[in-house]
């Protein structure tokens, strides 16, 4: 009886180059889309995910896109979740066509507003100054979120931005997602939580009952670490930042 690892992979089991110690060894675990290392593991955080692969049901619960998922270079054997939810795959790491269609249906009314909902983001931004990059997150020609980033890597701006779009734009029915650089404005129905007790409930179908372990570093990562048995963070992540 293997336990079941549900894991979020950014800032959790690998990072970019300019989070680490610039002394330190570093493993390519991600590449960009170019092919040139992005993300890196430490020599231990290797050591884990390899022991982690062979003793565990290790499957990763990310907000990475389908394409930026299959540039990770850690073998997952048991399929993953990624897009914040939007997207489960299978262990070959085709699209699961249940949950997909389930995802159509729920995510049918944001089609058109999400592009909306970029756009006048966009338009603040540049009304007040602001350096921001931002795109659609979705899967094939469906629309699961927007992200925005501030091209100069500063997380204040992104904070400023959201203090003054949010009286600006209807984000009704979105839920909003801010982490270092990264602000994502996500649809309700989609969340890591929901995704992953499907995970769990099909695990369990065939395999039975086993212990969960949940890991993550970023406060969206709460609700799928709470339905495991234990849960862990990086310390100087974002949940631990908040809890030490």
């Amino acid at each position: 009886m293997k336990p079941l690892i549900l894991t979020d992979l950014d800032d959790t089991l690998l990072q970019t180059a300019r989070k680490m110690p610039p002394e330190s060894e570093k493993i390519v675990a991600a590449n960009n889309a170019e092919g040139q290392p992005l993300s890196f593991m430490h020599l231990w955080q290797a050591a884990f995910v390899q022991w982690a692969l062979a003793h565990t049901t290790l499957i990763p619960v990310t907000a990475r896109g389908i394409e930026s998922f299959k540039r990770v270079q850690i073998p997952f054997r048991h399929g993953a979740v990624c897009l914040h939810g939007a997207a489960i795959l299978q262990p070959d790491y085709s699209l699961d066509v249940v949950w997909h269609a389930h995802m159509q249906i729920q995510l049918h009314t944001y089609q058109t507003r999400i592009p909306t909902l970029l756009q006048h983001l966009l338009d603040i931004g540049h009304d007040l100054g602001l350096e921001l990059r931002g795109w659609i997150e979705g899967i094939e020609d469906w629309h699961a979120y927007v992200v925005i980033k501030s091209t100069q890597a500063k997380a204040e701006e992104l904070e400023y931005l959201w203090q003054h779009a949010q009286t600006q734009v209807d984000w009704s029915g979105f839920y909003p997602h801010q982490n270092a650089n990264n602000l994502a404005l996500i649809p309700d129905p989609v969340t890591k939580q929901v995704a992953a007790a499907e995970i769990i409930r099909r695990q369990q179908a065939h395999y039975g009952r086993v212990p969960i372990l949940g890991l993550g570093d970023s406060s969206s990562d709460l609700g799928f670490m709470g339905l495991g048995d234990f849960a862990a963070f990086p310390p100087a992540s974002q949940i631990g930042k908040q809890l030490l």
